[in-house]
């Protein structure tokens, strides 16, 4: 029954609020500018415009059963003539049909239309009217002085047109009082000629339709409407905010667009710096084979390495917010992390004349491979570049928690870093190319603070610094998990 009064309008089923901003806007404002006692005639939300297009089906649903019910009756008792039913019948289909072609009006109508002219909304109420005068002709048709099967199906079909007209009270209370009054007066009139429905009986009636139509209003109805009246604000708002959220949402798309882009800049000119950097230290590494320059070429040698981890480290600082993911999280042993460390950095420890160690371990966490080695990569290379002698690795468990320590045998870190400085203290036996920025700490920072593990320092004035990241045990796997 909807699409069909969908489709009869000449529009598609609508939705919530399928006005533009604009026309919720000047709805709205010409609502609040109006004479209050328009709302109790036909308030021009859009919410009410939906509602009475969802009321609507169930209204003429309960018209056109009503008509079938009467005339059923009617031809059972055969109590009128056959050309009277006929024109009564075509008297119905005549007025349903002018109905259906106002509702048109209407739904094709904007709202700005709606507000703005009188006459249009005055519409509805004509509508109305000619369903009020073809009840109370029905009833002086049908309703004899003798109670009869056509006088109970009228009294039944009225009873259900009001409950059903009351599901349009929300939106218009003057409608509905202009459907119901001519109707129940009329049969109130026809049943005070009958010959038994005495005064006491219509009293009882009337008093039972009246408690029934009371309830109907005050308890169901007029909460609705008050939500009704001030629901074009609401759908304005709930309109300004989804185009603020698109709005946000190709914002966000353009500056995710961006940062792919920067990203793969950054990651094609890493690859073509950093050949260029190895290809530098090689030569380097070849001419300090040469003994008589080797201490300027051993220089050299140490000037390139720290060249190529600062710019590496600046690389994995700018692509720090485009790699870090939550889809990489996997089992991973800290062994292989250990045994990945110990190899890559091994050539460094003998050239810095030191001894890298690593504690073997059967732990395994949940986590993010390439963050975590990032981790240990720079703490390691700092370690390295500042001890004297040895640098230790090992994984453990502490209280359900794995720490993952750091030990070198340097000159201590400054505790300033704690606060966001990642600067050594320089020592006596600080060497000039220790001094640096830092860089590869503050990247550990936001890493450790990704994977959502803690970061522990503890560093003594020459006898070194030990730097522990603590993984929560919720990210420890029991043996033999995977």
């Amino acid at each position: 029954m909807s699409s069909t009064l969908d489709s009869f309008a000449g529009r598609a089923p609508p939705g919530p609020c399928d006005c533009s901003v604009d026309e919720l806007t000047e709805t709205a404002r010409l609502a609040r500018g109006e004479d209050p006692r328009w709302r109790m005639v036909m308030p021009v939300t859009q919410g009410t415009r939906d509602f009475i297009i969802d009321q609507m089906p169930a209204l003429v649903f309960t018209y056109c059963v009503a008509v079938a019910l009467i005339l059923t009756a009617a031809t059972i008792e055969n109590s009128r003539p056959l050309p009277v039913i006929a024109t009564w019948l075509a008297e119905s289909g005549a007025s349903i049909v002018v109905r259906m072609l106002i509702f048109r009006r209407m739904v094709r109508a904007s709202t700005v239309e709606v507000a703005s002219n009188a006459q249009l909304r005055l519409l509805p109420i004509f509508g109305i009217a000619l369903a009020a005068i073809h009840w109370g002709w029905t009833a002086t048709l049908f309703v004899g002085p003798h109670l009869s099967l056509t006088t109970v199906v009228m009294l039944l079909t009225y009873v259900m047109l009001s409950i059903a007209c009351l599901g349009l009270a929300p939106a218009s209370p003057v409608i509905c009082a202009a459907y119901l009054v001519p109707m129940w007066c009329a049969m109130a009139w026809m049943l005070a000629a009958s010959d038994w429905a005495s005064g006491s009986i219509l009293i009882a009636l009337s008093a039972a339709l009246a408690g029934v139509l009371w309830c109907g209003f005050y308890i169901i109805v007029s909460g609705v409407r008050r939500n009704l009246v001030g629901s074009d604000e609401t759908h304005l708002l709930m309109r300004e905010l989804q185009e603020r959220n698109s709005e946000i949402e190709l914002l966000r798309a353009a500056a995710a667009a961006d940062l792919e882009t920067r990203a793969t800049v950054f990651a094609s000119a890493s690859h073509d710096l950093r050949q260029r950097i190895h290809a530098l230290k090689l030569l380097a590494h070849v001419s300090a084979a040469d003994a008589a320059v080797k201490s300027p070429l051993r220089r050299l040698v140490s000037t390139i390495e720290e060249l190529e981890g600062f710019v590496t480290d600046v690389l994995h600082f700018v692509r720090f917010d485009s790699d870090r993911r939550t889809d990489r999280l996997s089992a991973v042993p800290l062994q292989e992390v250990l045994q990945g460390i110990e190899l890559q950095f091994e050539s460094l420890a003998i050239q810095r004349s030191a001894r890298l160690r690593t504690r073997a371990t059967t732990l395994r966490i949940r986590t993010d491979a390439v963050m975590l080695g990032r981790v240990l990569e720079n703490l390691v290379s700092n370690a390295l570049k500042f001890t004297r002698k040895d640098v230790l690795v090992a994984a453990r468990r502490r209280r359900g928690d794995v720490c993952l320590d750091v030990w070198d045998q340097g000159d201590g870190l400054d505790s300033s870093w704690l606060e966001g400085a990642t600067v050594r203290k320089a020592g006596a036996g600080s060497r000039p190319d220790q001094d640096g920025f830092g860089l590869g700490l503050m990247i550990v920072r936001r890493l450790v603070d990704t994977l959502g593990y803690q970061i522990e320092v503890r560093s003594t004035a020459t006898r070194g610094t030990l730097v522990r990241v603590v993984i929560p045990m919720q990210h420890v796997l029991p043996e033999g998990q995977r």
